[in-house]
């Protein structure tokens, strides 16, 4: 299976002692296999139990993570209901989930656009108050445009330096624009989902089912949460006019109206996640993200309020 580099090899050993000690029952047998940077199981245990088992390294955040999971699944949100805190077991996180089968992401397209925007929307809306959570910073590189200095922050699934590469050029320059734009602002920070790729959220009979992977929660400022998932929920390229129909259905979906400055935040930030993508891409030799976004580029500066020359 593929996984980034930081993904954790776990046995079947290892997946009963922990059942064992939390379920008081062995695993019996393993449904699936999945994750990049967790490992993550379906498992049924020895009394016809179903769960989901989710192993990574550990991070102070998951437990905050939790926090707002378990907010939300009270609240009626569509998600797993979460089964106790993440357990820190040596350098691991452990935690456990009720077992939620069933139900599959929307492709690319317009209709997809909406529904997602809709649902962040809805999301973010019954959200916990961000102040409560000092420790949602972001752990992805994709999201940490505040980091200090002007260089790329790390990628945490791969082990290269991502400043040891600079072609193309243009990503290098588009990325210090559209990192100034987000600097500038001083909105105030939301909870919200940093990682809405379509493969997260899963819909059955045209009705959402399920929102995964709440190891990706962050607290940022509300266009830039939604900027990111306009620009990556297509798999990671969503089309500018995806884009643009995801934001309007944000917005509409929030009872909100943005003003010139959050949209051009939102367009931003959604290019710099775009481009920190393509960067890391090239690093393994790769230019298929780097391709497809340099015909979008301009208008993606343009629509952030970036006017430039080179």
């Amino acid at each position: 299976m593929m996984g980034s580099q930081q993904r954790p090899v776990v046995s079947k050993e290892n997946l009963s002692e922990w059942c064992e000690v939390h379920f008081e029952s062995p695993v019996c047998d393993i449904i699936f296999e999945s994750g990049y940077s967790s490992a993550v199981f379906g498992i049924i245990l020895g009394n016809n139990r179903r769960i989901v088992v989710k192993v990574r390294p550990w991070h102070e955040r998951l437990v905050s993570c939790w926090r707002v999971h378990r907010h939300m699944w009270e609240a009626g949100f569509a998600c797993p209901e979460p089964l106790g805190p993440p357990e820190k077991h040596d350098s691991l996180a452990i935690s456990f989930e009720h077992y939620l089968p069933g139900g599959v992401p929307l492709s690319c397209g317009l209709e997809a656009a909406e529904k997602l925007g809709g649902v962040l929307a809805g999301l973010v809306k019954l959200a916990p108050p961000s102040a409560a959570f000092p420790q949602l910073s972001p752990a992805w590189g994709f999201l940490r445009w505040d980091d200090q200095g002007d260089s790329w922050p790390s990628a945490t699934d791969i082990v290269k330096d991502l400043n040891t590469q600079h072609d193309p050029q243009w990503i290098e320059r588009s990325a210090g624009l559209a990192r100034a734009v987000i600097r500038g602002s001083r909105l105030p920070p939301v909870i919200g989902h940093g990682d809405w790729w379509s493969n997260n959220i899963r819909w059955e009979s045209g009705h959402l089912l399920a929102v995964d992977d709440w190891d990706s929660i962050v607290s940022l400022s509300e266009p830039a949460i939604a900027g990111v998932a306009a620009a990556l929920f297509s798999f990671g390229q969503s089309t500018i006019e995806e884009s643009a129909r995801f934001l309007d259905a944000y917005i509409t979906a929030s009872g909100q109206h943005w003003n010139t400055h959050e949209y051009q935040i939102a367009w931003a930030a959604g290019l710099w996640a775009r481009l920190f993508d393509a960067r890391k891409e090239s690093i393994r030799g790769v230019f298929q993200c780097a391709t497809q976004l340099e015909g979008e580029v301009e208008e993606r500066l343009s629509r952030a309020g970036i006017e430039h020359s080179w």
